[in-house]
C-alpha cells in the first residue's frame, strides 16, 4: 500500500481526494464574544490557526470550506485580508450558513452542498480546536488511509474528539438526519461503520470554549496543557 500526502494521495494506485470543512458557524454564547477571531500567538487567530495546521499537514486535495454564520462580516473581513491567494485559487472557500442557529447539523449539511464529485474523503473539525497541529491531522488521515473505515472517529483515552473522516458516499445519510447534534447522530445510526481510533493526543480534545479556558492560555503563551 503506498499513501502520499500532498496534492494527490493514493491508495494501491488509485487517485482519492479529501476535502476538510471548518465549522465556524457558531455565535460563542458561552465565551461571550465571537471566539473565532481572538488573538492567537503573534499574528494569530483561534480560527487562524487552526485553518493553517490544517493547511500546513498538507492533506487537503480538493477544498478547505469554512462555515460561517454568527458576525460572518467580520469573519469574511479577517479571512478575506489573511487567505487572499488561496480564495482566489478556491483552495479555501468561505459558506455562509444563515441557518446556524438551528445546530451544528445545519453547518455540517451546508458544507456538502456542490462538493465536487472528485472527493471521496471529507474531513470535519471545529473553529476552536487550535491545538491539533499539522503532525496530528497527517497522522489521523494516515490512520484512516491504512484503515479505510466509512468512518473514523478520534479518541483519547475513550473520549471522542476531532477531526472526524468520512467517505463521501454517506452524504446522502447525512442530509437525512435531523436534530441539533451534529454528525453524532449519523454515528448513533451506524456504529458498525465508525473506527474509533485510540490516539496518543489529548490535543483532539481541547476546545476554547469558556473565556476562563482563553485567558489560561492567553497567559500561558498558548502553550498546550492537558
Amino acid at each position: 500500500m503506498v499513501i502520499q500526502f500532498g496534492l494527490k494521495s493514493k491508495i494501491k494506485g488509485v487517485i482519492i481526494m479529501l476535502t476538510a470543512v471548518i465549522l465556524a458557524a457558531g455565535q460563542a454564547e458561552r465565551m461571550g464574544e465571537l471566539k473565532q477571531l481572538l488573538t492567537w500567538e503573534e499574528n494569530n487567530t483561534i480560527l487562524g490557526r487552526v485553518i493553517d495546521n490544517l493547511l500546513a499537514a498538507d492533506i487537503i486535495d480538493d477544498q478547505l470550506r469554512i462555515i460561517v454564520g454568527a458576525e460572518k462580516e467580520k469573519i469574511h473581513g479577517y479571512l478575506n485580508n489573511k487567505y487572499k491567494s488561496e480564495l482566489n485559487s478556491d483552495k479555501i472557500i468561505i459558506i455562509d450558513n444563515s441557518l446556524y442557529e438551528d445546530g451544528l447539523l445545519t453547518s455540517v449539511k451546508i458544507s456538502l452542498e456542490d462538493l465536487s464529485l472528485d472527493t471521496e474523503h471529507i474531513l470535519f473539525t471545529l473553529a476552536d480546536k487550535p491545538f491539533i497541529g499539522a503532525q496530528i491531522y497527517k497522522e489521523i488521515y494516515n490512520e484512516f488511509l491504512n484503515k479505510n473505515p466509512d468512518i473514523l472517529l478520534p479518541k483519547y483515552k475513550g473520549a471522542k474528539g476531532h477531526p472526524v473522516i468520512i467517505k463521501s458516499y454517506l452524504i446522502s445519510n447525512i442530509f437525512e438526519l435531523e436534530g441539533r447534534g451534529g454528525l453524532k447522530n449519523l454515528f448513533q445510526q451506524m456504529p458498525e461503520k465508525v473506527y474509533n481510533y485510540s490516539c496518543s493526543y489529548p490535543e483532539i480534545l481541547k476546545d476554547i470554549d469558556y473565556k476562563k479556558d482563553y485567558l489560561f492560555y492567553l497567559n500561558n503563551d498558548f502553550k498546550f496543557k492537558p
